[in-house]
């Protein structure tokens, strides 16, 4: 009798094609932690790569500015300059806003010029160079 019923289970058990709804909802439950996970990486990922072009594109703002003060450093005054950079700060048409400053500290031959590249605030690039400017006698010469 134990023989006959073996064998009778066995054979229901080995026709079992299929899946159960159980392993069904344990597959997707699997799948939709490993897809988060994925997906956590990926919103990450984004996020800094905007900081990353945000920051590169700063940089390259206050470069240019940098080498606009070198620029003038050479052909104009000091005045001159500071005017001259406000003027170019404000005529950018990016949504950053560029600060730029010259201070002679007394007693110091150079002048230093600060370039700031903030955007609502908060500040993404920031260069600073060391310049000595011609004087309005030797421009003239």
């Amino acid at each position: 009798m134990k023989c006959w019923y073996r064998t009778q289970m066995k054979g229901m058990l080995s026709k079992e094609e299929g899946m159960t709804l159980v392993e069904v909802l344990a597959s997707i439950l699997l799948l939709s932690l490993i897809i988060t996970t994925f997906m956590s990486f990926f919103i990450q990922a984004a996020k800094t790569n905007n900081q990353t072009d945000l920051v590169n594109e700063a940089t390259f703002i206050a470069q240019e500015q940098i080498e606009l003060l070198t620029y003038y450093s050479n052909t104009k005054s000091a005045e001159e300059t500071e005017s001259l950079m406000e003027s170019e700060s404000s005529g950018t048409d990016s949504e950053f806003q560029i600060t730029t400053e010259l201070v002679k500290k007394s007693g110091d031959t150079l002048y230093t010029g600060t370039v700031e590249v903030s955007k609502e605030g908060k500040a993404y690039a920031q260069m600073e160079t060391r310049l000595s400017f011609r004087t309005a006698e030797e421009l003239e010469d």
